[in-house]
C-alpha cells in the first residue's frame, strides 16, 4: 500500500474526521478554561463518551452507504493477502502431468477411458473426448485406420499416434434384421435413404441373408459396403 492511500478518505469519512477534530478542539478549550479556573495544570483527560459518539456516528454513515462491517473486514483481508508482486496462493497444489507412453507401449483401440487416450503423446483432453465420442457412435472401432475419421486428426497426427494403438476387435454389431429404423440410423455409416432401403427390403422379402443383397441396392456404393460390412450381423 502506498503512503498516499492513508490520506484518502471517502466523503462520509471526511465528514466524520471533521466532526472529530471539532470535538477535540472543543474538549481542549473546555479543559483549558477549567484548568485556569481551578488554578491547576491543563488536564487532557480522555472523554470516552465523545469517542463512543463519534464511533457510532461513523458506523451509521457507513451503513447508509451500504457498507457493512463484514464488507470492511473482507476488504482488509483481501488487501493483506495481496503483495506487490501478485496474489498469494498459499494452498496452491499443481495438477500432476498426464503420464505418457514410451516407445513400444500401447493402449487398446476401443478403450473408453479418455485418461488412457491422453497417455498417447500428442493427444490431449479435446482429442481424447472426440475419439471416445466417435467410438461410441460406431459401437467401437474395427481398425486403427478409422481414427482418421475423427475431426482434427490429419495424416501427420495419425502417423504419430498410430504406433501407440493396438486393435482389439472389441466392437458391437448391428442386428440388421431386428433393429428398428431409428436404431440403424444412429450408426455413422448408414444414412436415411440407406436405412429406408433396408427396411423396404425386409418388408418385401423378409430377413436379409447377406451383405450381397445390400450391395445390389442403388443406395449403397462399393465403398459404403466395405465400411459397413464388419458392423452388420444377419
Amino acid at each position: 500500500m502506498h503512503w498516499k492511500d492513508f490520506l484518502y478518505y471517502q466523503k462520509s469519512e471526511k465528514v466524520a474526521v471533521t466532526l472529530l477534530l471539532i470535538l477535540i478542539v472543543l474538549t481542549l478549550i473546555l479543559n483549558l478554561i477549567l484548568s485556569q479556573h481551578n488554578g491547576r495544570d491543563i488536564n487532557f483527560a480522555q472523554n470516552d463518551s465523545l469517542v463512543k459518539v463519534f464511533e457510532e456516528f461513523q458506523k451509521n454513515l457507513r451503513m447508509d452507504e451500504g457498507i457493512s462491517p463484514q464488507d470492511n473486514k473482507n476488504n482488509e483481508v483481501s488487501q493483506n493477502d495481496v503483495k506487490a508482486d501478485g496474489p498469494v496462493l498459499d494452498n496452491y497444489i499443481p495438477f500432476p502431468k498426464a503420464e505418457k507412453l514410451a516407445a513400444g507401449e500401447t493402449i487398446l483401440l476401443n478403450s473408453t477411458d479418455t485418461a488412457e487416450w491422453k497417455k498417447i503423446p500428442g493427444i490431449g483432453s479435446s482429442f481424447a473426448a472426440r475419439i471416445v465420442k466417435y467410438q461410441n457412435l460406431l459401437g467401437g472401432f474395427v481398425s486403427v485406420e478409422q481414427l482418421r475419421e475423427v475431426y482434427g486428426i490429419d495424416n501427420e497426427m495419425f502417423t504419430r499416434i498410430s504406433p501407440y494403438i493396438q486393435a482389439d476387435g472389441n466392437f458391437r454389431k448391428l442386428q440388421i434384421n431386428k433393429q428398428g429404423f431409428r436404431e440403424l440410423l444412429r450408426h455413422p455409416y448408414l444414412n436415411y435413404k440407406q436405412v429406408q432401403a433396408i427396411m423396404n427390403l425386409r418388408k418385401k422379402k423378409g430377413d436379409i441373408s447377406s451383405i450381397n443383397e445390400l450391395s445390389m441396392l442403388d443406395e449403397f456404393t462399393s465403398e459404403d459396403i466395405f465400411r459397413v460390412e464388419p458392423y452388420l450381423e444377419f
